[in-house]
């Protein structure tokens, strides 16, 4: 198979760790990378071996070699960037969040009607063990009824761009939570539409930026979900619990596993999940291991280069439907805090 010619716009840190994936994928190839200015485009494909620099986004979508568009860019100009793509003809694989979820049906429907494939750069539903765990959860917990879910990670540098409400405008919320109310889509699934929220937040007393969000949402039909996430914990923290009828599901890692990810690389650590059930006691917990030989941005690049290959729209369809959840979910948070 072709590989697919992958431009990036963006020059951050991750554009730079989504451009590394790129390189290790043997589906897929790192063409080019765009900036408003040149020479930081040329700075950072100096560190790959076969990208070229250009200046803006539409110098990068007039490029043959340009198949898809990675978009790393501030939440307010990630629609524009990706119809200015997709116009052009390109597929778009975007970075979380985005302004709305009206935004991203825009997005969807562009993509929908130009033939081309819209995928949101969520790496953890890519790792085998969500499908494990979607596939084992009937059988060891029985229905899910709640999921509880902790995501910090320490950030006190204000000149970071989620510091910027101008350019993040939600910033822990859309940055942090998008995992949470992932995995809420992912592995609680609720049927019914969003019946109770309570949420509250912290803001930076200098930007204004929302630096940390807590919060607790009911579903009608009967599952909730309470949610812990931001920059002020001072350690990283991913848990997840996956509480059903029958059992219990937990992860340390949830959102970057601990093996091999982005942020990690510790092959001694086995990737897997917790599951206990009864009166099981510490001694008797089940560490179930879910082991993949390729990480999981990896495996998203080679799924959306496989996508793009098929054109399925069935497993196409799947990936909207659930960022479009995703950030319905987040959109109800935004909305029960109390106005500035």
């Amino acid at each position: 198979m072709k590989k697919l010619g992958i431009g990036v716009v963006g020059t951050g840190f991750i554009a730079e760790k989504i451009s590394k994936s790129i390189e290790k994928s043997t589906t897929s190839a790192l063409t080019a990378v765009s900036s408003r200015r040149l020479e930081n485009a040329e700075a950072f494909v100096s560190g790959f071996s076969a990208a070229v620099a250009v200046e803006g986004v539409d110098a990068l979508v007039a490029r043959s070699d340009v198949d898809a568009v990675y978009i790393a860019v501030p939440t307010m100009a990630k629609e524009d960037i990706a119809l200015i793509a997709i116009n052009a003809g390109k597929h778009v694989l975007v970075e979380k969040p985005f302004w709305d979820a009206a935004s991203v049906t825009r997005i969807a429907e562009a993509a929908r009607d130009a033939g081309c494939i819209f995928m949101d750069a969520t790496h953890f539903v890519h790792h085998p063990r969500t499908r494990d765990i979607q596939n084992a959860s009937p059988e060891r917990i029985g229905t899910p009824k709640s999921l509880h879910t902790a995501f910090y990670f320490p950030n006190a540098d204000r000149s970071n761009i989620r510091f910027d409400p101008k350019q993040e405008p939600t910033g822990a919320i859309g940055d942090m939570a998008w995992y949470s109310m992932r995995a809420v889509v992912e592995f609680l699934d609720p049927k019914g539409a969003v019946s109770t929220i309570a949420a509250a937040a912290e803001r930076d007393t200098e930007t204004g930026a929302i630096i940390r969000v807590s919060g607790l949402i009911g579903f009608d039909s009967g599952e909730t979900t309470t949610f812990d996430t931001g920059y002020t914990a001072g350690t990283i923290i991913m848990d997840l619990s996956l509480l059903g009828t029958t059992g219990m599901i937990t992860l340390d890692d949830f959102v970057l596993d601990w093996a091999n990810s982005i942020g990690f690389d510790n092959p001694e650590c086995e990737t897997g999940y917790v599951y206990r059930t009864d009166m099981a006691m510490r001694s008797d917990f089940e560490f179930v291991k879910t082991p993949s030989d390729l990480a999981q941005d990896v495996l998203m690049i080679d799924n959306f280069a496989n996508l793009v290959a098929s054109g399925d729209r069935e497993s196409q369809a799947h990936y909207i439907k659930n960022a479009c959840r995703t950030q319905q979910l987040l959109d109800a948070i935004s909305l029960a805090l109390p106005a500035v």
